[in-house]
């Protein structure tokens, strides 16, 4: 979980539980409370990691895809910055 945890941080996305503390979604970290840009991170994930925790997966893809259709300065947001460089 320290991984996983640590790639969100950099992102700017926090995870949210629900009612029973169960972390099915992501939200956004508003930049002004983030206080720096959003990091791209370069993840390498294990085949085994990638079929054991599909859950976690799943979480990191939408905590990027936020950050990437964010609607925020380029320079405060890299993610957003490389993905549009790539389209």
């Amino acid at each position: 979980g320290e991984s996983l945890a640590q790639v969100l941080a950099l992102v700017g996305v926090r995870p949210v539980p629900d009612s029973l503390g169960r972390v099915n979604k992501v939200e956004l970290i508003p930049l002004e409370k983030l206080g720096r840009p959003r990091i791209d991170v370069v993840c390498t994930c294990s085949g085994v990691f990638r079929d054991l925790f599909i859950n976690q997966m799943n979480l990191l893809d939408r905590g990027i895809k936020l950050a990437a259709e964010a609607d925020e300065p380029l320079e405060m947001n890299f993610v957003r910055k490389h993905a549009m460089e790539q389209a």
